[in-house]
């Protein structure tokens, strides 16, 4: 099983920015109208924290309700990460405006699983189900709910990032396993003997 696991989240690929804009779209035209908003938010908050699945579906109203910033516990490995919410303020200030709650210790998400909160596979059959709405064919298979970390590790990294602050964000127990998570162990193997000439 826990090999299984492995292959799954390696056969899931970060996504382009078209790609991810193409995926707001489908949720905004084909999601039932009470889901719009919370579909938007779960995966901006995804996106653009590098968090798991199980991280976002476990949010609480408190750990988002006017707050630029938040700190929780992972649920996979029970270490501390700060979240940054102003770059998703909008996403969810707009689903907190229509989200019934009674107080800050209600479910960001709420579901009906025996844990209260939406669940991990239902985030995943919502992107997976959006993804078909695109019609693009190579965003189905790539997608998955790793997509949106992935994309984040691999922005960064694009960007100028070093691994080992990727790792750190990520939580990650060594720099290998970013460059593996990351898949780009092959590009710099290939980056090196491409460009190598002895002379």
């Amino acid at each position: 099983m826990k090999g299984e696991h492995r292959i799954w989240i390696e056969s899931v690929k970060g996504l382009t920015r078209s790609e991810y804009f193409s995926l707001l779209d489908a949720i905004r035209n084909f999601s039932r109208p009470p889901l719009v908003n919370r579909n938007i938010a779960l995966v901006s908050i995804a996106l653009n924290n590098g968090l798991r699945a199980s991280d976002v579906v476990s949010l609480r109203v408190g750990d988002v309700l006017k707050k630029n910033k938040s700190k929780i516990i992972e649920q996979k490995t029970g270490k501390s990460k700060t979240i940054y919410l102003n770059n998703c303020r909008e996403e969810i200030d707009d689903y907190l405006e229509e989200l019934d709650y009674e107080d800050e210790n209600d479910w960001l998400f709420p579901g009906n699983n025996k844990e209260g909160h939406f669940s991990v596979h239902g985030f995943y059959q919502m992107v997976v189900r959006m993804a078909r709405k695109t019609g693009d064919e190579k965003l189905v298979q790539k997608i998955g709910t790793h997509s949106f970390r992935k994309t984040f590790g691999n922005t960064l990294f694009e960007n100028g990032t070093d691994v080992e602050i990727i790792s750190q964000i990520f939580n990650h127990s060594s720099q290998k396993v970013t460059r593996h998570y990351l898949g780009i162990e092959q590009e710099d193997l290939d980056n090196v003997v491409e460009n190598f000439k002895f002379e």
